[in-house]
């Protein structure tokens, strides 16, 4: 590897400042905090909002799960049916999936 002479390197500046770069520097820097300031309450406000909407989709699924499409078959109506093979012989996929759900949650 070379080793360089520091006495032959130039002792100039490589760049130029422009003329009256530092005379508003001051103003120029307190405008850049002000709008950083600004974007970052306007990100806390955006965030709050998708974290209240988060919360509120997630109570909805809570609190309605299935949409209110779905017909949940009544475990009590079931268990006490005299035709039982008729009762299932009439039930979509759906609803057999959701008996045989509430079936195991029950331990029957």
């Amino acid at each position: 590897m070379k080793d360089f002479d520091l006495e032959s390197l130039s002792r100039e500046m490589p760049y130029r400042m422009p003329e009256h770069f530092m005379d508003n520097m001051t103003e120029r820097v307190m405008s850049q905090i002000g709008k950083e300031r600004k974007q970052h309450r306007e990100r806390r406000i955006v965030a709050l909002f998708a974290s209240a909407a988060s919360v509120a989709a997630v109570a909805l699924l809570f609190l309605h799960p299935f949409g209110g499409g779905l017909d949940i078959p009544d475990y009590d109506s079931i268990s006490q049916c005299a035709s039982v093979d008729d009762l299932f012989q009439n039930m979509t996929a759906d609803e057999l999936g959701m008996y045989s759900m509430m079936s195991n949650y029950y331990g029957n």
